[in-house]
């Protein structure tokens, strides 16, 4: 199978793992660099230790939030984010 232009595919951690970050450290500005350069450099870091949930339409998009308002999987997220937060604090790239 090939991907054409009509199809959308997205990985709905994306806004995810952005919200909760947004939501626990950048609100609680408890960041030692609130900078963008550093803010993506986490959230890129956290997404790539967190499962890819790929889907191609607001429905699936949806399910999968829903899925991920369970605690447990809201923390294995937060768990990454801190780990991220602590590797781009160490070594900003800016």
């Amino acid at each position: 199978m090939f991907f054409s232009r009509e199809l959308s595919v997205f990985n709905a951690m994306e806004p995810i793992v952005s919200g909760l970050f947004d939501e626990h450290y950048v609100k609680a500005g408890i960041l030692k660099c609130n900078c963008g350069q550093c803010q993506m450099d986490i959230v890129l870091l956290a997404l790539n230790h967190l499962p890819p949930r790929y889907t191609s339409g607001q429905a699936g998009e949806a399910y999968i939030k829903a899925i991920y308002q369970e605690p447990q999987l809201q923390s294995d997220i937060l768990r990454e984010l801190t780990k991220a937060v602590q590797v781009i604090q160490k070594s900003p790239r800016h």
